[in-house]
């Protein structure tokens, strides 16, 4: 590893871990971290790839028992319970096998693994959300990718809308277990991709054939067509590999721009309603501080009566107060536009409570008024939780996102 290519993921390190230090965001900021943790990262510092191939599609669509064929041996056991596959299964040759992989490895004897990993995913439609998110990690460092699917399932939504997210991507779709009597699906599916921009993907068709129970595996003969498409790929790999590592850091510029973007416009509404809400709760404790003074000794007996009106009356001012300040605060967040939750408004309510008690409830028997160093801080973790619900930045980072973007779109890839 040259010096420029630790230099350079040094620099992206840095840049992948100001972005984890962004709370509250949503999935494209861990998707903009998995492009620089498990893509661009692994092919500046470990040894040069094979062809990455994600072999991805539906629950039930034969994907194990295709990368099982295609290896010739069992890289994950196909059956009959959904999902069956629930961790990726890499499978390569031995010399491949140290590199950083999303799952377990399994490597073979065999020319296809020479120059290519097939990565075996779970379902893209499963229903348990860790299964899909590995099925995305893999298709995040995928090189290409191979579609499975059969002429039941090929209409499903949701593995159509993660496709369309890499259609730059070389792609082969799959129609597995393909029927005669549904021998108008591959014209079907052939529209689909058409209508979806993904017209150039070869589609390839495997009939329906009894599989060994023993060995979970097609016939060599009917995956033929899908091993020349690999075989394909791989003679064409160095130039494929620099197209994914080049799309792979336009994706991130293009992200990290638009986060940026978001993230200033965010940090100054935040800012502004800190601001508000700062001055609303000094607003109130400079009213409380005149009306809850106790400033003679007459004041301080009768603050000593659980019933004194005199008592009743200050409390019910101070508790005013406080209430005015969670509103002005309210209303601060939500016009900056910024979630009001009703736990929030509840703890609101419930400080009033808690000052009102304070208040009127007499401390010890030498009680001889409020102190307003309780009060002080009963207000201050008030407006403490009106504050946490302001997504300020850490000190730094929109400054580290900012020279992150100049580097990641300044670079010529290509080159690296």
């Amino acid at each position: 590893m040259s010096r420029r290519h630790v230099r350079l993921s040094n620099q992206l390190a840095d840049l992948a871990a100001a972005l984890e230090r962004i709370e509250n965001l949503d999935a494209s900021v861990a998707s903009l971290v998995g492009i620089i943790r498990r893509f661009l990262i692994p092919r500046l510092t470990d040894p040069p790839p094979p062809l990455v191939v994600a072999v991805v599609g539906s629950t039930g669509a034969g994907k194990s028992t295709l990368v099982n064929s295609l290896a010739g041996s069992t890289v994950n056991k196909p059956g009959v319970l959904r999902p069956t596959t629930s961790e990726s299964a890499i499978w390569t040759s031995p010399a491949h096998a140290g590199r950083r992989w999303p799952g377990k490895v399994v490597t073979g004897d065999h020319p296809l693994a020479e120059s290519l990993a097939l990565i075996d995913t779970p379902d893209l439609d499963s229903d348990l959300v860790e299964h899909r998110q590995r099925a995305l990690e893999a298709l995040a460092i995928a090189d290409a990718v191979v579609f499975v699917t059969t002429s039941s399932r090929y209409g499903d939504a949701s593995p159509w809308e993660v496709l369309q997210g890499v259609a730059a991507k070389p792609l082969v779709v799959v129609i597995n277990r393909l029927q005669t009597r549904a021998s108008g699906a591959r014209n079907d599916l052939t529209a689909r991709l058409r209508g979806l921009g993904l017209g150039s993907a070869p589609v390839l068709t495997i009939s329906e054939q009894r599989v060994d129970p023993d060995k979970g595996r097609l016939s060599p003969q009917s995956v033929q067509r899908v091993a020349g498409a690999l075989k394909d790929w791989a003679s064409q790999s160095p130039s494929l590999r620099a197209e994914a590592l080049e799309r792979a850091a336009d994706d991130l510029a293009s992200g990290l721009g638009g986060l940026v973007e978001r993230l200033e416009d965010m940090s100054a509404r935040a800012a502004r309603a800190a601001k508000e809400v700062t001055a609303a709760y000094e607003a109130g404790w400079e009213a409380i501080e005149v009306v809850a003074a106790p400033a003679t000794p007459q004041r301080k007996l009768r603050w000593r009566s659980r019933r004194s009106p005199d008592l009743k009356t200050l409390a019910h001012r101070v508790v005013d107060e406080v209430d005015h300040a969670a509103l002005m605060s309210a209303t601060a967040l939500q016009t900056n536009g910024f979630d009001l939750s009703a736990d929030l408004q509840t703890a609101s309510r419930q400080t009033a409570r808690d000052l009102s008690r304070y208040l009127i409830e007499p401390v010890g028997p030498q009680h001889t008024g409020p102190d307003h160093t309780t009060i002080r801080q009963i207000l201050d973790k008030d407006r403490q939780r009106f504050l946490e619900r302001l997504m300020l930045l850490p000190d730094g980072v929109l400054e580290r996102l900012h020279n992150g973007a100049d580097l990641i779109g300044n670079l010529d890839w290509r080159s690296v």
